[in-house]
């Protein structure tokens, strides 16, 4: 009972300790994972500024606020480097914020939130909104952890204490300097890092750091709106790599939910067929697809000049999207750039001689001016009609053309099934790929469909009056 008593008048000692300490904003270093495209350099601009004017009205110092894309590091979105940035710039606070250029940080409460957790107490400690899988998942390598395991929703910002930033140095050079080919999942390949690397140390969930905004939110991601209207006749022209394989089971299922509000569409096939007659031929092989994708862009880009459309947007045969939320978000960028949006995979991304990609399954956004460079440039013919697609003409090609893609957490390469459901809960998703063991039909209707019916009303409408 003597030793009961004692570990609670303890526990009680240090949450008063705990209590009356102040965290000071001038004690956190925030770190936003941006980007240069100009409209997400702006959110995240906007984001540190939103943060010193609320210091200021606290009468407090601000932060020390560091934006990614502005650093000459490889790899940043991977956040591992950036441990040793922190380190070799002698950056110190007494905690590490890192979110991302949409999440929203109520610096009052992050502050009042941290206070809870005093770093000399608990040391090595990292907080924020925990995530873990209910299944094994192929983008996660189907480890084997699921529920066991956690790992932060990144938009929502997670916060590691200087004791554990700084337990992680050593590691974190030893780590870069290894071979550490593919960077799919940041968040949850720094979770896995920290695990093997400092002891064991978890995650830490704080409900103050919200997939939805409430009253009681310290940060949560700022929902996606566009940034004007949706062009009328539409900019882009699609295209849809197939072969007469699937024009049954894949070609069949997209007309009958996202395919049939394009205006400008193209199924790329290796030959035509009954269930397939206006589609256009192009080299075809079992893997790689790098010379079919080539002959797509050849293809399409006289067409993108003569119909003046901005940009072309090339998915799979079991790729499902909502084309109207495609279209808002390219209201936020000018199509006159070259810009290569969509989801970003990484090979080698910390090395010098690696490169960030563009994953193809989850759709890939190019401007007109890229399409033009990328077939005009002798660095972007395929080495082989099998390398991959992907890697090599929206990675190793843009790498060449000095040309930085453009992230967008909205675009999924899996099933909705392989992700945490909390974390699709905080966004409004764009796409999602494969078929396999799932209902695609279900899946647009459930994610997608109602978008696509209120934002195309007046498409349907003019067709029924054709009718």
């Amino acid at each position: 009972m003597t030793y009961i008593r004692y570990e609670f008048f303890l526990i009680c000692t240090l949450m008063a300790i705990s209590s009356i300490i102040a965290l000071e904003p001038s004690n956190l270093v925030i770190i936003i994972l941006s980007q240069e495209e100009g409209y997400n350099a702006a959110q995240a601009e906007l984001l540190k500024s939103n943060v010193i004017q609320q210091a200021k009205s606290l009468e407090k110092d601000p932060p020390q606020i560091i934006l990614t894309h502005k650093l000459d590091i490889y790899g940043t979105w991977t956040l591992i480097p950036l441990i040793v940035y922190l380190k070799d710039e002698n950056i110190s606070g007494s905690w590490y914020i890192f979110c991302a250029e949409n999440t929203v940080i109520r610096l009052s409460k992050l502050l009042n939130t941290l206070d809870k957790y005093n770093v000399d107490i608990y040391r090595n400690i990292w907080i924020g909104n925990a995530l873990y899988d209910t299944e094994p998942t192929i983008i996660h390598h189907f480890a084997q952890h699921t529920k066991k395991f956690k790992y932060p929703n990144l938009a929502s910002g997670f916060a590691i204490s200087k004791h554990l930033l700084n337990a992680l140095i050593n590691k974190t050079m030893e780590f870069v300097s290894d071979k550490v080919d593919f960077s799919v999942d940041a968040s949850y390949e720094f979770s896995m890092f920290i695990l093997n690397e400092s002891k064991g140390s978890r995650l830490t969930h704080a409900p103050e750091f919200c997939v939805v905004s409430n009253e009681n939110c310290a940060t949560y991601p700022k929902p996606f709106f566009p940034c004007d209207k949706i062009a009328s006749p539409q900019n882009a022209y699609i295209a849809v790599k197939t072969c007469a394989k699937y024009h049954v089971e894949r070609v069949s299922i997209l007309r009958k939910t996202w395919t049939k509000y394009a205006d400008n569409i193209g199924f790329f096939t290796d030959k035509l067929d009954g269930n397939l007659t206006n589609g256009i031929v192009v080299p075809n092989t079992s893997q790689g697809h790098c010379a079919k994708t080539y002959a797509i862009l050849k293809h399409v880009a006289p067409i993108l000049e003569e119909n003046s459309l901005d940009w072309l947007v090339i998915t799979d045969d079991d790729t499902i999207l909502s084309l109207s939320r495609v279209y808002k978000l390219l209201t936020c960028y000018n199509p006159k750039n070259t810009l290569a949006i969509g989801e970003r995979y990484g090979y080698r991304t910390m090395k010098i001689y690696g490169y960030d990609y563009l994953t193809g399954g989850s759709g890939v956004i190019l401007s007109y001016p890229l399409v033009r460079e990328i077939i005009n440039s002798r660095e972007c013919e395929c080495p082989s009609a099998t390398t991959p697609d992907d890697m090599f003409l929206f990675g190793v090609c843009l790498a060449h053309l000095t040309i930085k893609i453009t992230h967008s957490p909205l675009f999924h390469q899996a099933r909705p099934t392989d992700y945490a459901i909390s974390y699709l809960d905080s966004q409004e998703p764009i796409s999602f790929h494969k078929f396999w063991m799932t209902d695609p039909e279900l899946i647009y209707e459930k994610w997608f469909q109602e978008a696509d019916e209120i934002a195309f009303l007046h498409k349907e409408q003019r067709k029924h009056t054709e009718l």
